[in-house]
């Protein structure tokens, strides 16, 4: 790898699996250090052992991202472990089990959203106020949905929260350009990852929606966010960075 991330410091939340793992790798690949925070201490434990052979080395924050004060306190260990942060990546995510709308719990509703939105307003609020008082820029990233810009059936809760996502992090790339601070989504279509490995008929379901017939890898979608994170990208933000076999075209 071309180590362009090399001496960036980047925190990601959801880094326990599927595209949070693929990103903290290749981002420690190009040699960022990484500090790998989610819910499951097992998975943070076996993303961090896999970076071993890379230039960048990582550490796991166990995190739950529905609580600001454990997410303030994975930003300053990050600070404290590190010395810096350069970026910041949203991931962490609730998937759903499919429900017509008139059958969704509240409860559901609400958890979903603390998650995916509220989650992601509270990671990046608390990275962002590092970046500022920094002053020297940064990245600040968090991972949407295809379904956000074309809705599928009986997922409700989930399409509105990365519907919320893509328009959260519209609004903060403009409230954060002065403060050199670039904002973009991550939007991946039909990636291969557990849940949606796991979910009987998702795929095949799915791929009839994606004009390419394709699952996207996970490695695919790592290698756009380590460009993001990237001095090579100093401009790009409010973008919608799209890796989805052109389902969001058809």
């Amino acid at each position: 790898m071309s180590g362009r991330l090399a001496g960036k410091v980047v925190a990601i939340t959801g880094a326990e699996s599927g595209l949070g793992r693929a990103m903290a790798l290749r981002a420690a690949s190009e040699g960022a250090q990484i500090a790998a925070a989610g819910l499951d201490s097992q998975g943070l434990d076996e993303t961090v052992a896999s970076m071993s052979n890379f230039e960048g080395t990582g550490i796991a924050i166990p995190t739950d991202v529905t609580d600001p004060v454990a997410l303030q306190a994975m930003i300053d260990g990050t600070v404290g472990e590190f010395g810096r942060l350069d970026g910041t990546i949203a991931n962490a995510g609730a998937f759903i089990t499919a429900t017509s709308f008139q059958d969704w719990d509240p409860a559901d509703w609400h958890r979903v959203l603390a998650v995916n939105l509220t989650g992601v307003f509270m990671t990046l609020q608390a990275a962002a106020r590092v970046l500022i008082e920094q002053g020297e820029g940064g990245s600040l990233l968090a991972t949407g949905s295809s379904t956000a810009i074309r809705p599928v059936p009986n997922a409700l809760p989930y399409v509105a929260s990365k519907g919320g996502v893509h328009q959260l992090m519209r609004a903060l790339a403009v409230e954060l350009a002065p403060h050199n601070i670039r904002v973009n989504t991550i939007v991946p279509g039909m990636a291969r990852t557990p849940p949606v490995e796991d979910t009987e008929g998702y795929i095949e379901t799915g791929l009839k929606m994606v004009p390419m017939n394709a699952v996207v890898e996970p490695e695919e979608i790592a290698a756009l966010v380590a460009f993001a994170l990237s001095d090579e990208a100093p401009h790009m933000t409010g973008t919608l960075l799209k890796v989805d076999g052109g389902r969001t075209s058809a």
